[in-house]
């Protein structure tokens, strides 16, 4: 696979599938790449839905649209077909329901629930709808996102941060699924996690953020990401191109316990460890991954990777060639 080239996107539609096979078909496309589960209509056509999916190294993502119909994952199905993750469900069109460990909770087009599942659970939705589900290994999402969940959680959007979170993470998924490029994949999965862990902890109360400071926060994100490769990046050029002060681009960081500069840094050294790590390093010279990454000594980049890794980035390139 090159770089430029596109992820697989896997899909499926019931609209060729006959009127009496269109249940069992969408049922056995769902336990063969999202999760098991029952699915009724209550539409006088019959289910209409078709599906999007992608697979990533750290999570996967579905876009599902579809008609008014409920899915229904039970005791018996959680024991015939396990799995063991968090489901991040993103209603854009419909009104929706959705029940669990005896709560029922209500949401309305641009809101989440989040919920695992290896518990029982029910999702109607009273209209043409359309969804992201977002699917992430339970360890994972206790590392990266929120440390334990008990109960389904909703986040709303109320507050204008919130807003803003949640729509630049459909505009984020939005964009990728439009062109899964291979190399974007990496920048978009630390993109998704980040904006995840940030609604939800502004929704679980463990950060507050202003609306203002997180819309400058995200574009400095975003300025940093598309320069990396700039050698000559600076906080000095990111502030600039945000338009506030260098002291403010400080403090906004430093809401993250970060700053700017340890942020560029960490960013440039994850994507040089991922290319390294990938099949297509083992034609690349280590000064070529340095100077592309944005490190002008390259034995500025060994030293700091191998403190880091635990290994040299020949050491992490011939792994990857041997694998």
């Amino acid at each position: 696979m090159t770089s430029c080239a596109l992820l697989e996107t896997r899909r499926a539609s019931t609209h060729d599938i006959p009127l009496d096979q269109r249940l069992s078909f969408w049922e056995q496309y769902n336990a063969s790449i999202l999760v098991g589960l029952k699915c009724s209509s209550y539409s006088n056509s019959g289910l209409v839905a078709s599906q999007s999916n992608l697979e990533l190294e750290g999570l996967s993502i579905a876009l599902v649209k579809g008609n008014e119909h409920v899915v229904e994952r039970d005791c018996s199905m959680i024991r015939s077909i396990p799995k063991e993750s968090v489901f991040v469900s993103l209603v854009q069109v419909s009104r929706s329901f959705f029940y669990q460990g005896g709560g029922c909770t209500l949401l309305e087009p641009g809101e989440l629930v989040i919920y695992r599942t290896d518990k029982p659970y029910l999702f109607g939705f009273s209209g043409n709808m359309r969804q992201y589900i977002f699917d992430i290994p339970q360890d994972l999402f206790q590392a990266r996102c929120l440390e334990r969940l008990d109960a389904p959680l909703k986040i709303g959007s109320e507050t204008r941060l919130q807003r803003l979170l949640i729509r630049t993470l459909c505009d984020r998924t939005q964009g990728f699924f439009e062109r899964p490029a291979n190399q974007d994949a990496g920048g978009f999965e630390d993109d998704a996690f980040e904006l995840l862990a940030n609604i939800i902890s502004g929704q679980t109360g463990e950060r507050r953020v202003s609306a203002h400071s997180a819309s400058y926060l995200l574009a400095a994100k975003r300025v940093i990401a598309e320069q990396l490769g700039d050698p000559g990046l600076s906080c000095e050029w990111v502030a600039a191109a945000v338009g506030i002060s260098v002291r403010h681009l400080a403090r906004l960081f430093a809401l993250e316990g970060s700053s700017p500069g340890r942020y560029i840094g960490d960013k440039r050294m994850e994507l040089a460890h991922r290319l390294l790590s990938s099949p297509q390093a083992s034609g690349l010279d280590i000064s070529e991954v340095a100077y592309r990454h944005g490190f002008s000594s390259q034995a500025h980049f060994a030293r700091s990777f191998k403190a880091r890794y635990g290994c040299t980035p020949s050491e992490a390139r011939n792994a990857a060639g041997s694998q």
